[in-house]
Formats: structure tokens, sequence, C-alpha cells
């Protein structure tokens, strides 16, 4: 597939291939050009994973690219912090005056006092050196308590590599599909798409999860949990498939270790118990058991709805044994082990981090708290929980972090939003590469315009798949956007790190990253796509370990139900459900005042993690953040549809208002506030404020015993009306 599949000098037109960057799937796209202005974008239909579709965000490339509130200079604070007062500053006197702020952090406090924070689908590589070359640990990922770092480690600890991902590019011969807290058509469409073709062809569907989404409107089966029980419904299905015989008895005994401490503890899980537990009739679970396993060929994916029900990596790990007890491990239709490809890959992926020199990581924030998360013991990249990060911001312990360069929205993404106000406000410089005047953004120090896709080349790697795509500049950028890893190199290089880097400019770093496959950017630009070499079955052929043995990448080389590092770390060996902290059951007392229980985190199609709530053409899809409620809801709290109401929880003395959306099948004790909203308006900050989910969500460290965990979908709550002036002022 080539990247310029036709170019006319005559006309001035041309046909660019590439990848979109407005969420982590990642959709190919074909993009017309004419005398260097885009024309026109579709869906790439040669692309492995999309092939041709392409979301609302995907189509509204343009209109973000164009839209009149981007950032295209960089801007300079020059008022108070949050005050929206910038003066248009020169990219020399911009890096110049970072640098040397920069610089004076770290001699005064120390390297690690500096950190960075970053996530895909922007730059992550060169933020992975830029810690590298100044020897600060603290990358600062604002999920890695509570999104895909959780799975990765969960994966890593059973299995030695990422299994349940749903990084599929298709799922032929897959006869039943396990969908586990994953909303495919608003968060991962094209792959949506795949599971679609595949019921075209005969295969069933189950959902897990506590919102009638539009993949549980399709499935054969839906059940609507309550939320922060997934750990108990895994049980109970493990429960059903070990007393029936549904389980591969030579698999397990040859491939696994700990199968007798399990079965003692799903034993404990009848059906019964556990559709007290969850609100799942019985019968239900029963179905699901059987379904799965008696397929001939079946498939679990799962992603962020289990990761923020308090005890995540005990029910992602439980999760992950449903494959595992079937034996059919990596093989067609069933999950698969699909290996990066031998690029250079960021450290979000579980993999060596940047350059390879000293992060200092025996200093880093966590380390002794959550080793399997930070620090030299980390069993994937090694990221701290938040919560230490902005303590340290706040009190100066363990050591103080006075200064972040981010290019994500923490104001937003991150729990406990007025703590996390006063940490980032208190900061010697905070600098944000962005797009838009972001809420963080507002409360910036800098803002560095960045490229859009439709402006950049990149290598666009894509989770738990063996596939990378490239990345072709379809037109210039707009003002002064940069490429975002052009500028972190140049601050490095007038900080006086530049003989420390293997590389001087993004163009040389791409390359730089693709020396491993024997080629440049400008031969990966020709080529378009690159597939890794694949065969099933690896664990037998040697082809997961790094000896090069047959077995799985852990200590025993087989999966493990009873883990040998947990255990070796002072953790549970054997995963159980654990109520969550704060439920009708673990606080009754509490849930007599605030009876319903509150889902946030979810998503729309529309947007991704803000990005896109300034762009009119997909507001007018989405222009209001929503309270989800079922009508029986809705008539107890004498609320109808469109009505804006306000929600409190026993976690602070702050609240937020939403708008009430009546959605048919909903739980009458269960309301989903969709995350990472903003009001837009005169201050982004306010508008956090006065919608986001995040202001009501604690963000603790005392949840998940191996990484810190979140309780974002399941915290308690109650709703009022909101008086009609204010509904009118909204």
């Amino acid at each position: 597939m080539n990247t310029v599949d036709s170019a006319s000098k005559g006309n001035g037109t041309a046909t660019v291939t590439t990848n979109c960057r407005l969420c982590l799937v990642r959709c190919g796209m074909k993009v017309e050009t004419e005398n260097g202005l885009v024309k026109r974008i579709v869906g790439d239909k040669n692309h492995p994973l999309s092939k041709g579709y392409l979301c609302v965000k995907g189509k509204a490339s343009l209109n973000l690219t164009l839209s009149p509130k981007r950032v295209i200079h960089p801007q300079k604070r020059v008022g108070e912090r949050g005050s929206g007062l910038w003066q248009r500053v020169s990219w020399d006197d911009a890096l110049q005056d970072i640098a040397a702020r920069l610089n004076a952090v770290i001699g005064t406090h120390g390297a690690p006092a500096v950190a960075v924070q970053a996530l895909p689908p922007k730059e992550y590589f060169a933020y992975d050196m830029f810690c590298d070359a100044i020897g600060s640990p603290t990358f600062f990922k604002h999920d890695s308590h509570q999104c895909f770092t959780p799975q990765l480690v969960s994966d890593v600890l059973t299995f030695g590599n990422l299994l349940t991902y749903p990084g599929f590019t298709d799922v032929k011969g897959a006869e039943v599909i396990l969908l586990w807290g994953v909303n495919l058509s608003e968060t991962n469409g094209s792959k949506h798409q795949r599971v679609r073709d595949a019921q075209k062809k005969g295969a069933r569907t189950i959902v897990v999860d506590p919102r009638p989404t539009r993949s549980a409107q399709e499935a054969a089966l839906w059940l609507r949990i309550r939320p922060g029980t997934d750990a108990a419904l895994a049980l109970g299905m493990i429960n059903v498939m070990i007393g029936r015989g549904w389980y591969d008895k030579e698999f397990v005994a040859e491939w696994t270790t700990g199968f007798e401490e399990l079965a003692e503890r799903a034993a404990q899980y009848s059906p019964e118990r556990v559709a007290q537990i969850t609100w799942i009739p019985a019968d239900d679970i029963r179905r699901a058991a059987e379904m799965y396993a008696t397929a001939r060929s079946s498939a679990l994916y799962t992603f962020i709805g289990a990761t923020m029900g308090g005890n995540s990596i005990a029910a992602l790990r439980l999760m992950g044994f449903l494959p595992a007890l079937l034996g059919r491990i990596d093989q067609a239709g069933n999950n698969r082990f699909l290996l990066p490809t031998a690029v250079r890959m960021p450290g979000y992926y579980g993999a060596s981090q940047g350059s390879g020199l000293n992060k200092n990581l025996d200093r880093q924030l966590s380390a002794d708290k959550f080793p399997l998360l930070a620090g030299p013991n980390a069993i994937t990249s090694a990221y701290p929980h938040p919560r230490q990060v902005i303590d340290a911001m706040l009190t100066g312990e363990p050591y103080p972090v006075r200064a972040l360069w981010t290019d994500c929205n923490p104001l937003v993404g991150l729990e406990d939003t007025y703590t996390v106000l006063k940490a980032l406000k208190s900061l010697d410089i905070l600098i944000v590469s962005e797009m838009f005047e972001s809420p963080t953004a507002r409360i910036a120090d800098y803002i560095l315009p960045v490229t859009t896709h439709l402006e950049s080349d990149a290598i666009t790697e894509y989770s738990g798949i063996n596939m990378i795509a490239c990345r072709s500049r379809a037109m210039e950028p707009r003002g002064e956007a940069r490429e975002e890893a052009d500028v972190v190199l140049e601050v490095l290089k007038r900080m006086g790190y530049g003989a420390q880097l293997p590389v001087s400019s993004y163009r040389e770093l791409l390359d730089y990253r693709l020396q491993p496959l024997g080629m440049d950017f400008e031969e990966f630009k020709r080529q378009g796509v690159v597939v890794g070499a694949d065969e099933p079955l690896k664990y037998r052929s040697g082809k997961l370990r790094r000896d090069g043995k047959p077995g799985f990448n852990t200590p025993s080389a087989k999966i493990e139900f009873a883990s040998s590092i947990l255990a070796k770390f002072g953790y549970e060996a054997t995963p159980d459900f654990r109520e969550p902290p704060m439920s009708p059951y673990s606080t009754p007392e509490i849930a007599r005042d605030y009876p319903l229980i509150l889902v946030s985190g979810t998503r729309s199609v529309e947007f991704y993690s803000t990005l896109g709530i300034e762009v009119p053409r997909l507001r007018k899809r989405r222009p209001w953040p929503v309270l989800e409620m079922s009508p029986e809801t809705a008539l107890e709290l004498a609320v109808s549809e469109g009505e804006w109401v306000i929600i409190e929880a026993p976690t602070t003395d702050k609240s937020i208002r939403r708008q009430v959306a009546l959605v048919e099948g909903m739980h009458p004790r269960v309301v989903n506030a969709e995350g990472l909203w903003y009001m837009p308006g005169e201050d982004q900050v306010e508008g956090v404020l006065a919608v986001g989910a995040n202001v009501l969500t604690p963000l603790r460290d005392d949840l998940d015993p191996v990484v810190g965990g979140s309780i974002a979908r399941c915290i308690l709550c109650r709703v009022r009306k909101l008086r009609e002036s204010i509904a009118k002022a909204a």
C-alpha cells in the first residue's frame, strides 16, 4: 500500500494514504488534495484494520485542522494562571526560555523534579528520550492506574504478553466473541465493524456492560452487570466451566500452574451467589459460560471498563483465565499473541523505553508502594501512580516535582479535579503541547502548537497488533505549528543534552526507530504498512520467550493462574473478588443518602479526551454533557429528558451539573456521567469544574494492591433537579 497513490503535476492533485490520530484506533484514510489544499477525506479500504471505515472524528479532520480556535503560534502566559492572557512569542524565545527554566529546576531540585506526561495517539517516544537524557524517572502517565497499563500488567502476570486487548485486525473463525467492559461502537469504531463482519458470518457475541450500548443491543446475550463486580462474574463463569468439565484438561495440566487453587476459589462462587453480587440472573451466567466454553472457537476482549472498578488486576486476570482454561490460546478464531514489529517502540507498549539511558528508576515515585508498577522491578514500562505525582507537586515529598511538560489534559482526565488544579497551579513551570487551549493549557506557562495528523509524518503503532502504518503529511502545517518531537529534541539540545541523543531531528528519529526493520522513513512511506511475521501456537515453538525455549513468557514458562511474581512480592497469588469500597453493600449507611451508582469515564464517538469539543461539527452531534438514566429513575426523581440536574457524591462537597438523557434498559439504580467533558466558553477551567465527572471521583491509591486502582466506574451519588433559571443559563 503506497502512501502516495497518485499525483498529477499538471493539475496539482494528489491522493495521500495516511491514518487518523484522533483516537487510539488510528484508522486508515485517503486524503485528496489539490494545489496543496485538502479537498476530500475518505476511509482507506486497504487498511488492514479499518478497511475503509472512518468515524465522525476522522471525517471532521479538516474541520479540526482549520478551526479558528486552534492554537497555531507559541503562546506565553502574561497574566495570572487561568486568566487567559497570552502573548504570542517566537519559537526561538519560547524554547530558549523553557530550556533555561527547566535547567533552573534541575539545578535547584534535581532532574526528578521535571516531569513529563504523554499519551498516544500523540507523540510519546520523544518524551521517553527526554526523561532518559535528563535522568528523570518522573514520566507522569495520568492513567497508569486505570487504563491500558493495568491490562498489560495483568496479562503479563498471567501469560507473559498482552492477550486480551481488542487489537484484532479481524476475528475470522470466532464462533463466540465475549466483549467485556469495552464499548467498541463508541471507542473502537473500526473494530466494531470487524465484530459486525463476524456476526454476519454467524458469530454470536456476549456483552458485559452496565449500559445498553450498541454492542449490547446487537449481542446474543447482554449481561447487565453491577458496576465494580467483574471479578465475581468471572469467578462465576469459571465455576460453571470447571463444574461442567468445559475446559481442556490436558492443556491445563501441561501448560498452566495454580489450577487447583483457582478451582478452590471458584467453587465459592456459585451462579446463585454471583447473581446476588452482580445483579445478573444466575441462568444468564450459566448461559454465558456455556456459550463461551462450548463453542469451537471463542475470543475474549476487554479494556478500560474493568480497570475502573477498584480491584482491577484481580478482575482482569480472572477474565483472562477464561480463554486460558479452554486451551485454544494463539489459534485462529481465539485470542492471539500478535507481537509488535521490530520497530523501536515507545515505552507505552511495555517496550524498552527511549534510548535506554539512565532514568534513575530506583528513585521513581511509587517504587516502594507499587514495585510492579513503578521502579526497577516494574514488570512493564515503569510509571508512578498519579496520586504520588500530585502529592509531590503539593508537598515536595519524597522529592519535589516542580515542572511538567504535557501533551495531555490532566485537569480533565485525572480524578479529584480540584486537587489536580491546585497542584498544577503550584508548579514553577507548566508547558502544554496542544492544538487548542484546553482546560490544562488554560493554566499553563506556555502553549506550544503541534501539528494535526493531516500535517504530520509519523510511525503509527497499534496496541496488540503486529503492525505499524505510515502517517504521511497531506498538507503544510498551519501557522507555526511544529512536529511535537522536533520541539522536544530542540529543547533538549538547548538544555545541553544534545550529545546524549542518538538523533538531532524528528526525521532522524523516525529513521532511528525504523533501523531494526532495515529501512528509513522514505522507504516506509513507499511501503505504507508493515505487518510483522506471525504464526499460531508460538508458545510451542519458542517464539514467546527471550531464551527461545517453548512456553509462555512467565517465570514458570506456563500460564499462571497463581502468579509467582505476585507471590514473590507478597501479594495474593490467586485473584479473588472484593466488593467495591463504596457500594450499596460495603457502605449501606452511605447508600441511604446516595442511592445511585455512578458510572463515569465513558465517552462518545465524537470526542477523545475532550478533543473535538471545540469543533462545531462535532458539538452539533453531542452538544451537552449528559447523565444517562433509566425512565424509571427519571420518574422517581421527577426529571425529564433534556432537563438539567445536579449530581453529588459523598467523596466531595463539590457538585456538577448534567443534562438528563433517558436510556431504556439502564438499571434503575445506575446512572452514567460521560467522562472527559468541559463546557466551552470564556473560561475552560470553570467549564471543567461545572460538569467534569472527575470532580466527584477521588484520586486514591489504596484500591488495588498492585497498581493503586480507581473507582471512577462505581462511586455512589445522588441526583436532584437543577433550578430552571440556572438550567437556561447552561
